[in-house]
């Protein structure tokens, strides 16, 4: 049956007609600043200023990558790759005149931050196969490496006063800054001690203020110091955690007394001011959780949203939250409920449950990404199209999990695709006994989440009804040696070794060593371009499967990468998972 003959079609084009808000970037020296949205099906950067947009970037090709804004001229910077290979080349944008020009020679790698350094200079950090860089890229093309590392950067700051990039370097416990003058490639570190992850550092040029945030006591810090002398100013006691993702923390500079946190605790992210003069923390802004933020000359801006509440931009001003921009959905709203278990080992767990109003609706398992992530109070997360099709969904936030404390979040490095994954099949059984159902449940999930399914099918064979696994690893040796410097230094995180150190982990905790154990019915969703979870480990799994006569199918997107970017794209991928789910009840 074809896309356009499916059943869900009407439901899920209506759902995806609401655009997704999904990267902001702002300049504290600007009111205005820029997004990336899918208003036209493809993200694309506009530029917001005083309630009017500017398409930046107009046409077919989507723009994922890092942007910023000139201190003072219609000029923005950005970075695009081709196809979702996450393979970034860097272009100049002149949105007076309409004007785009590629600065880069080629492709530079994957980015993680892009800050302007001159008129004609920029500061660039990412990495390519080999290593991380902090480079600085002239007009020209050419390139200038003043630091390199084998070690992740994942954040980064940049005080265009002093021209000094603040660079968390490393992940999970030994993180530490980087203070890295970019004219003289001079370096100094900043380490809370030997084991603690100081990360997420920002800075405050006017005063010459860096912030960054530790877990030296056990519990998230935010540390205030001077950038020139290093000397510590301040440090607060956060009421959560900061980060969602490595590279999402959600913290920045309001003004010299004021900081913009989105206090992740508890699968929630709220907006709220910290003072640091006496250390007071506000209440919440607004009702909603905090995607992504960055502030403004105005303030602090942000995307939010909640089960309920679509992506919307807010900012705050006068002390209210006004909303800048709010897509229009008339559609069915799905709240969800949160819910705590016992997994295996007496540890609590949360999860939330989101009911279909047919109590006898069957029960589907959602399995977060990352595993640094979690399924938070947020609309985007895949899940509003899987009620809205006749299931009830719970979607346990495993060990391993962020906004649940430091420890938490650690719990499954070294035991990926173990722990976490009991906890998954604890979240499944405690799903059932609520709702009272006996049926067994399907489990899907994306990327990490995709790797829990196949390795949940493989390793849990009788405990499933089948699954849906997008962007799964299915091999981890061979992901590994197929990996770029990042993913090789995630893998190392969460294995606790080299695939030479930990042979037989890696090999245990790979779906595709247990693949002869498959009974249920699985169907793969895959980019051809997927840089994160590449493609061929995925069909030599899809071609064993075949041999053995196992039920697995295999649909792959042609020009995408880890997931969809084209609207068109994910309402494909949606309706393929939606019409194969109903085959396994």
């Amino acid at each position: 049956m074809s896309i356009e003959e499916s059943e869900y079609l009407k439901m899920v084009t209506s759902l995806y007609s609401i655009p997704f808000t999904i990267a902001i970037s702002g300049n504290v020296h600007r009111s205005d600043f820029l997004y990336i949205d899918t208003r036209t099906g493809v993200p694309l950067l506009y530029h917001w200023d005083q309630g009017e947009s500017q398409c930046i970037t107009p046409g077919n090709e989507p723009v994922m990558g890092c942007a910023a804004l000139h201190n003072a001229k219609p000029w923005v910077v950005f970075a695009k790759d081709v196809g979702g290979t996450e393979d970034y080349a860097i272009y100049f944008a002149d949105y007076s005149s309409n004007k785009i020009t590629q600065i880069t020679k080629g492709t530079i790698g994957r980015l993680t931050e892009l800050f302007w350094a001159s008129d004609s200079t920029w500061v660039v950090i990412g990495c390519d196969k080999q290593e991380y860089y902090v480079t600085v890229l002239s007009r020209d093309g050419s390139r200038k490496n003043v630091f390199t590392t084998d070690q992740q950067i994942v954040t980064a700051t940049y005080d265009d006063q002093r021209r000094l990039a603040a660079t968390a370097v490393g992940r999970g416990p030994g993180t530490k800054i980087a203070i890295i003058d970019v004219q003289k490639g001079n370096v100094e570190w900043i380490s809370e001690s030997d084991e603690s992850e100081d990360t997420f550092p920002f800075v405050y040029p006017e005063k010459g203020y860096l912030g960054y945030i530790t877990d030296v006591s056990g519990k998230t810090e935010i540390v205030v110091c001077s950038i020139k002398t290093l000397k510590v100013l301040n440090r607060f006691s956060v009421p959560g955690d900061i980060g969602i993702l490595p590279g999402m923390g959600n913290v920045t500079w309001k003004d010299d007394d004021t900081i913009f946190v989105g206090v992740a605790k508890d699968a929630q992210v709220s907006p709220r001011l910290l003072t640091i003069s006496d250390g007071k923390w506000s209440d919440p802004l607004a009702d909603i959780s905090v995607l992504l933020s960055t502030c403004t000359k105005d303030g602090p801006v942000w995307i939010g949203s909640s089960f309920s509440q679509p992506l919307c931009v807010q900012t705050l001003k006068n002390g209210k939250v006004i909303t800048l921009i709010q897509p229009e959905y008339t559609g069915e709203y799905i709240s969800g409920e949160s819910h705590w278990y016992t997994s295996f080992d007496g540890q609590k767990i949360q999860g939330w449950l989101l009911r279909n109003p047919d109590p006898e609706a069957p029960l589907l398992i959602s399995c977060h990404g990352g595993p640094n992530f979690a399924t938070l109070n947020m609309w985007a997360q895949g899940i509003q199209e899987l009620v809205q099709a006749g299931y009830h969904v719970f979607a346990p936030n495993f060990r391993g999990s962020t906004t649940f404390g430091p420890e938490f979040k650690m719990l499954n490095v070294g035991d990926i695709g173990g722990g976490d994954l009991l906890d998954v099949l604890h979240g499944a059984h405690y799903a059932m006994n609520i709702l009272g159902i006996t049926e067994k449940p399907a489990i899907v999930g994306g990327s990490y989440g995709g790797y829990l399914v196949l390795q949940a099918l493989t390793t849990q064979p009788v405990e499933w009804a089948g699954g849906v696994a997008i962007v799964p690893w299915v091999d981890l040796v061979e992901t590994h040696e197929l990996a770029d410097a990042h993913y090789k230094a995630l893998d190392i995180y969460l294995m606790g070794g080299t695939p030479e150190e930990k042979p037989e982990l890696y090999r245990d905790r790979s779906p595709a060593t247990h693949i002869e154990k498959l009974k249920s019915p699985v169907l793969i969703i895959h980019g051809e371009n997927d840089p994160r979870c590449p493609l061929q480990p995925v069909k030599k799994f899809y071609e064993k499967a075949k041999e053995l006569n196992l039920p697995v199918e295999l649909e792959t997107l042609k020009d995408e990468g880890h997931g969809a970017a084209r609207i068109p794209n994910m309402i494909k991928m949606v309706i393929l998972q939606l019409d194969f789910l109903k085959t396994l009840f």
